[in-house]
C-alpha cells in the first residue's frame, strides 16, 4: 500500500471512530447525584439503592457517586440548579422543593430544572401520641375548628409533612392548626411522644417499626396512635388505620422522589439516566426497598413526568400560598 493510500485509510478509520456511539455516547465520566439531606434517611437510601442496582446491572459505563449536601435542602438544590449543564450533576429531591417555593421560603423551584424521572411514592400516617385524647381524625379536627387552644402540628416547614398538614387543614374551611417547626419524621416522633406537639405525620415504615404488631394492629404499648392514612386506599401493612377520605376529609397526598437536572442539560444525558433508573426500578434490590418501606413502585419520565409536575403544582399552589399570606 502506498503512503497516500495508507494515509487515506487512516483518516477513514479515524472518521468512523469519532462517529461511533462509543466515542460520543454519555456518560464519559462519573455522574454526581446530589442529595440535599443528611446521610441515612429515606431520601439518601433511595439513590444509594438505585446506584447499587445500576452498578450491579452495568446499566451505565461510568460510576454514579452520591453526595450528601447537608443543611437546608435549598443549599444542595441550588448547587445543582447553578451547576454546569453538562449532564454530570443531578438532584434527588421530593415535594419539599415545590412546597418551599409556593410558600415563599425559596426564590426558585421545580421549573428551574429539567425533569428526568420520578421513582417511588409513599403515603403518610397522620399520627398522635398514644396518650393523646384524640382517638380519631374527627376528634382532632373538632378541636381544630373550635377556636380554643391551638392544635400544634409538628412539621418541617415547606417539607412533605408540612404540606400534608396544610392539605388536612384546607379540607375543612373552619379548621386551623399552628404549624410548629420540628423537622422530619425522626424529629416529629420524639416531639409527639414528649407531648410537645399534638399531631404530626409518619411514614408507614416508621409506624410499623414503632407502633404496630405483626398482625397489622396497634401494639398495646405503642408510643403513637395513627389516626388516618393519606393514600386513596388503606395501607395493607396497617389495614386497621382508615384513610382520611374514609373519614370525610379529602386528603389524598403521597409524595414521591424526583430526579432533576440543571436547565440546558443535554437530552442524551437526561434520557440516559432515565433509561438506567427505569431498568434499575425492576431490580430485586429496588423492589425489596419499596416493599420494606411501603412505597408504591411508581415510575414516570419524559412528558408524563412533566405533566405530573404541572398538575401537582396546580393542586398545591393555592393551599400553600395561603400559608405564605399568613406570614
Amino acid at each position: 500500500m502506498t503512503h497516500t493510500k495508507k494515509l487515506g485509510a487512516a483518516l477513514l478509520a479515524a472518521s468512523f471512530a469519532f462517529a461511533s456511539p462509543a466515542w460520543a455516547e454519555w456518560p464519559e465520566k462519573p455522574i454526581k447525584i446530589i442529595v440535599p439531606f443528611g446521610a441515612g434517611g429515606t431520601a439518601d437510601t433511595i439513590p444509594r439503592t438505585f446506584e447499587k442496582a445500576i452498578s450491579a446491572g452495568k446499566l451505565l459505563n461510568q460510576p454514579m457517586k452520591i453526595l450528601n449536601v447537608g443543611g437546608h435542602f435549598s443549599v444542595g438544590s441550588r448547587r445543582v440548579m447553578e451547576a454546569e449543564p453538562d449532564g454530570y450533576e443531578f438532584l434527588l429531591i421530593q415535594i419539599a422543593l415545590m412546597g418551599a417555593e409556593a410558600m415563599g421560603a425559596i426564590k426558585f423551584g421545580w421549573r428551574d430544572f429539567e425533569p428526568v424521572a420520578l421513582t417511588g411514592r409513599f403515603c403518610n400516617m397522620i399520627s398522635v401520641s398514644a396518650k393523646s385524647k384524640y382517638q380519631t381524625l374527627e376528634d382532632l379536627m373538632e378541636d381544630a375548628r373550635d377556636g380554643g387552644d391551638p392544635v400544634l402540628a409538628g412539621v418541617n416547614i415547606g417539607g412533605q409533612n408540612h404540606i400534608t398538614m396544610i392539605l388536612l387543614e384546607s379540607s375543612d374551611p373552619k379548621a386551623s392548626f399552628r404549624h410548629v417547626q420540628t423537622g422530619g419524621g425522626t424529629k416529629v416522633f420524639p416531639a409527639l411522644v414528649g407531648g410537645h406537639i399534638d399531631v404530626g405525620t409518619q411514614t408507614t415504615l416508621e409506624i410499623v417499626n414503632n407502633s404496630v404488631g405483626p398482625d397489622g394492629k396497634l401494639a398495646p404499648d405503642a408510643p403513637l396512635r395513627p389516626i388516618a392514612y393519606t393514600g386513596t386506599e388503606r395501607d395493607p401493612q396497617v389495614p386497621s388505620v382508615p384513610t382520611a377520605t374514609e373519614q370525610g376529609y379529602k386528603v389524598n397526598f403521597c409524595p414521591d422522589f424526583w430526579w432533576l437536572a440543571p436547565k440546558g442539560t443535554p437530552q442524551e444525558a437526561i434520557d440516559g439516566l432515565a433509561d438506567a433508573l427505569q431498568a434499575a426500578a425492576d431490580s430485586p434490590g429496588v423492589k425489596k426497598l419499596y416493599e420494606s418501606k411501603g412505597f408504591l413502585p411508581t415510575f414516570l419520565r419524559g412528558q408524563e413526568f412533566k405533566d405530573y409536575l404541572v398538575g401537582m403544582w396546580n393542586n398545591l399552589e393555592g393551599p400553600l400560598a395561603k400559608i405564605k399570606q399568613k406570614k
